[in-house]
């Protein structure tokens, strides 16, 4: 929810903006008449009315070259600047700039002339000098002052909006990506698990509909729960041990399994589907290709929000390409890629193959659940839906 002030500042509905105006235009008049107030200017005042009539003349000479400074200052915040310089045209900007404060500076010469003058008679304060010159030079003065603080506010929220802009397309972006990324793992965990499917009913194995039943829970489990941005670990972690059912009836006695599991696992959180390409990998390249018995060896530890994982397996002779050379497919690719939009700068992947050995081990830190949040989604506070302009020409 959006705070008071930040309404206030960004909202574009009438009351606010003519509100942020007021206030505005009234600091204004206060600032003058406090400077000048301020200032003696001379005269046959007596000393006892002396700074009350003072601070009298200048709040009225504030309020009369009021007209001057919101023409200067409108005209430079609505026309120059959003029609001209934010679309590069930079020298009709400076014209248009050095014709508003020609013409500004000619009216607080004319408002000098007439308003300032009876003021300063009925004070019987010290009259401007009558000069055009020094006329327009005093009302270039305080037009460009104000003009150029209002553009100013103007610049630093066309900044802010567009800092936010880019803040929220960029997580857009991300959002997309990481969709992508996650609908990816889907077909590729299918694709794998039908061949292993497959495999079976091709032996007539009385284990097919169990296979089945198993890969119908899964794909509920995918479809269904994985549509947040986390979900339990225990959850998770379940999962992956009936993906391990699956491929224990898949190879039988041809493997050899170790699982190992420890830690409080409830009331923490990760991303779905993270850690299952790691297993998929260590049976599609390992396991799989091997002739005659196979292992593979999962360890998982959580000890309070740190999550250790570390999963093993035997690789075939004939695919040893050497020491920390990364196995291919497209399942590690994905989850490293998943890794760092998910946990940048708190995670650590390590993957190596190495003679007759392909270990990958993963750190990271987890969310505690009720403490979780979307960081991929950025909202705005100042838009009220998503059809709203970004950017709006006001104060």
């Amino acid at each position: 929810m959006a705070t008071v002030g930040t309404k206030f500042i960004f909202a574009e509905e009438l009351k606010y903006r003519v509100a942020r105006h007021l206030v505005f235009w009234s600091v204004c008049v206060v600032f003058f008449t406090l400077v000048y107030g301020s200032k003696p200017v001379g005269g046959t005042i007596s000393p006892p009315i002396y700074l009350t009539n003072l601070y009298k003349l200048s709040f009225l000479e504030g309020l009369a070259f009021l007209p001057t400074h919101m023409l200067l200052s409108y005209t430079f915040m609505y026309l120059l600047i959003p029609r001209f310089l934010f679309k590069g045209r930079y020298a009709e900007f400076l014209l248009g700039l050095i014709a508003t404060v020609l013409l500004a500076s000619s009216l607080s010469y004319l408002i000098s002339d007439t308003l300032v003058v009876f003021f300063r008679d009925y004070f019987r304060v010290e009259k401007p000098s009558s000069s055009f010159y020094f006329g327009l030079m005093a009302g270039l003065r305080g037009g460009l002052s104000i003009a150029g603080f209002a553009g100013a506010i103007k610049l630093a929220k066309h900044w802010y909006y567009k800092n936010q802009l880019s803040i929220q397309l960029e997580g857009e972006k991300l959002k997309a990506e990481l969709k992508l990324l996650k609908a990816q793992v889907h077909p590729h965990f299918l694709f794998n698990t039908l061949n292993n499917l497959y495999s079976l009913t091709l032996v007539q194995s009385v284990q097919a509909p169990e296979v089945v039943i198993k890969l119908s829970g899964l794909l509920r489990y995918m479809l269904y729960e994985c549509n947040v941005a986390k979900v339990p670990l225990a959850k998770e972690i379940g999962m992956l041990q009936d993906y391990l059912a699956l491929e224990r009836m898949r190879y039988g006695q041809r493997l050899d399994l170790s699982v190992n599991i420890e830690g409080n696992l409830e009331g923490m959180l990760i991303a779905p589907l993270l850690l299952l390409p790691f297993l998929e990998n260590s049976f599609k390249h390992g396991a799989s290709e091997q002739l005659d018995q196979a292992w593979v060896s999962l360890d998982l530890l959580v000890r309070g929000h740190t999550l250790k994982f570390k999963v093993m397996n035997a690789v075939p002779e004939a695919q040893l390409p050497g020491e920390h050379t990364v196995a291919p497919g497209i399942g590690l690719a994905n989850v490293r890629k998943r890794l760092e939009l998910l946990y940048p700068n708190i995670h650590e992947l390590s993957i190596w193959q190495e003679a007759e050995t392909f270990l990958v081990t993963l750190t990271l830190q987890l969310e505690e659940q009720g403490n979780e949040q979307d960081s991929t989604e950025t909202r705005l506070t100042f838009r009220k839906s998503a059809e709203e302009p970004l950017y709006n020409e006001s104060l």
